[in-house]
């Protein structure tokens, strides 16, 4: 049978669908569950298989956009020294460009494989093309960056420019002026209550005063994640300005396309995607470092934060953080020394992980919950830094519990990340999938009477709830707009589908926790393949539904009495040892930590 000419869907843009001719969808961020009846409508519709399905071909290809991405950042360092008139070293440019830069390259190259993946595979002819301004699509800072590549119109964009500058000459546009239902968001400005407002400006005369009547402080404590509560403590223990609040970043400004013109990346590239990725990075570099640099700096001058620091001590403060990293990139110029604790999930765990290894590249000591790796000296085996205390008074608690608690992850349509090792992109509908079909294969009784799925508030475009209901009509939904802790005191049981920290907290203080995914998918490096073989021998891990299902029938009514036997006890002591370790005197070891790091 003679294959027939495609025409291309490329997002989830219905105004772009061709209901006429055959169809080949760009990937699964096109077929969600609001789409499906409009898909059925399509003739003779395709969907292009991932082209990182295969987790070997993620790893050689994240070494090689690391590389590629690492020789962008020199050019880029000449270009705005020259355009700002500054003379910053390579690691104060690094903190500040990085998350966008390497997030950014990462991005470009999984929509250009997906595009040339998919005229090697199908005859494609044409697409219908939104007519978009590239002032449209600038990003303000990394935070509207973050926002922006969520959103279909802004990966349109991102496709229409590589199939219009590199691909087949004789493939068609037909363009559409306008949408009929336009939910683009360019820019979303913070808005401050009235309440928050105050505090805030209190927060900046109180501090301000402080900044004038005592000493400049000599330490720099923000987003730690020890909590506002220990992060309050420590600080008094240091005597030091007891919180930071970090001022909101709402700066606008039309992008200049003439000063964009002045960034010049002259680099010898290898292949078309890299001739494309050199000429794009300047039309869509964020504001923050070009047209709004001079006022950003202006923003952290006013901020009354410490003007010579001798330490600083963050965990989430540089990525996706302009005023901030701006700040931390500033001060480590002037001689800093930057302690960098583990935030997330995987840390020490995946196989790759960008953000682990950018965290330390720029930090002089780096915290881990608890693992180390011989081969890096700043690593401290720290532990966990997050209060846990709140999940360990619930095993004090006595009342019956009797739900089961299944915690969904949150993640794009689209690959929206610098890489690590776990799922990405299209293949997260599959995981819906898999955490419905799973669910379906429990015990009737568990499923139907016990079982709360948790959904995050953070909603990407999925229709997760809408999904679940149409083939569990009876499934009870958690929208995930309440504490999950709340949801965790009335379960005796929680299922974790994703590697996280949440099923870290969990272990360390000892609650029953489960874990269902595939390492065969979300590959980690051979020592955590070790410790995992650990859970799933004593069935806290688990790998395939039929797995799970079998040691929830058999164990379901004696949780507690399988959880706390000695086999399962002592696998669970050495796992959290690595990963998820305790510390009883956190406090007093970081005041020792950062007050032993003033040089």
């Amino acid at each position: 049978m003679v294959s027939r000419k495609k025409s291309l869907i490329t997002t989830s843009i219905q105004d772009t669908w061709d209901f006429e001719s055959p169809t080949l969808m760009l990937g699964n961020w096109c077929n969600t569950f609001n789409n499906r009846h409009l898909v059925k409508n399509l003739k003779e519709n395709s969907i292009l298989e991932y082209h990182w399905n295969d987790p070997e071909k993620v790893l050689n290809d994240y070494s090689y956009l690391n590389e590629f991405a690492d020789k962008i950042l020199l050019k880029l360092i000449d270009n705005l020294n020259h355009i700002h008139q500054v003379n910053f070293s390579k690691t104060y440019w690094k903190i500040i460009l990085s998350n966008w830069l390497f997030t950014f390259v990462h991005i470009i190259y999984d929509r250009w494989k997906t595009i040339e993946k998919a005229f090697k595979e199908f005859d494609i002819e044409k697409t219908k093309r939104i007519k978009i301004n590239l002032e449209d699509v600038i990003p303000q800072s990394i935070e509207n960056f973050t926002d922006l590549v969520h959103q279909d119109k802004w990966n349109h964009f991102i496709f229409c420019e590589i199939l219009e500058k590199n691909f087949d000459k004789e493939f068609k546009f037909e363009d559409i002026k306008e949408l009929k239902n336009d939910d683009y968001s360019r820019f979303n400005k913070n808005r401050i209550t009235f309440n928050k407002k105050i505090l805030l400006d209190f927060y900046k005369l109180f501090r301000s005063t402080y900044s004038k009547i005592f000493k400049d402080d000599d330490y720099f404590i923000i987003e730690s994640y020890l909590g506002k509560w220990n992060e309050f403590l420590l600080n008094l223990k240091l005597k030091n300005f007891p919180i930071t609040i970090s001022p909101g970043l709402d700066l606008f400004v039309n992008p200049d396309l003439d000063l964009r013109k002045k960034i010049s990346i002259a680099l010898n590239t290898n292949n078309e995607f890299e001739d494309f990725v050199i000429k794009i990075i300047p039309k869509l570099i964020p504001c923050s470092f070009l047209e709004n640099y001079t006022e950003v700096k202006n923003i952290v001058k006013k901020s009354h934060w410490p003007k010579n620091p001798k330490v600083i001590f963050t965990s989430h403060a540089i990525n996706t953080k302009t005023i901030s990293s701006f700040y931390i990139a500033e001060k480590k110029e002037q001689g800093a020394f930057l302690i960098h604790g583990q935030h997330g999930g995987g840390y020490g765990q995946c196989k790759f992980h960008w953000y682990e290894k950018f965290e330390k590249e720029i930090s002089d000591k780096f915290l881990t919950w608890g693992w180390s790796k011989e081969s890096d000296k700043k690593n401290i085996p720290f532990g966990i830094l997050k209060s846990i205390s709140n999940l360990e008074n619930l095993r004090a608690q006595k009342e019956e519990k009797k739900k089961l608690l299944l915690v969904i992850r949150p993640k794009g349509k689209y690959f929206a990340t610098a890489l690590d090792s776990k799922i990405r992109g299209t293949q997260i509908l599959d995981y819906h999938l898999d955490c419905i079909k799973m669910a379906n294969s429990l015990n009737k009784k568990i499923r139907d009477e016990d079982l709360v799925v948790r959904l995050h508030e953070r909603k990407y475009g999925w229709f997760e709830k809408e999904m679940w209901k149409e083939e569990i009509p009876n499934v009870t939904i958690d929208e995930g707009y309440q504490p999950i802790l709340e949801k965790i005191n009335k379960s005796k049981l929680v299922i974790y589908t994703y590697n996280s920290t949440g099923y870290l907290e969990l272990m360390a203080a000892n609650l029953p926790v489960l874990l269902y995914w595939s390492n065969k998918d979300n590959p980690v490096d051979l020592e955590t393949e070790k410790f995992y073989q650990g859970l799933k021998d004593v069935k806290i891990f688990h790998e395939n539904k039929e797995s799970i299902a079998k040691h929830l029938e058999k164990e379901w009514n004696n949780i507690d009495k399988w959880w706390n036997s000695n086999e399962v006890q002592d696998i669970r002591v050495k796992f959290c040892e690595k990963y998820a370790k305790l510390n009883e005197n956190k406090l007093e070891n970081l005041k020792k930590l950062i007050k032993n790091s003033k040089t």
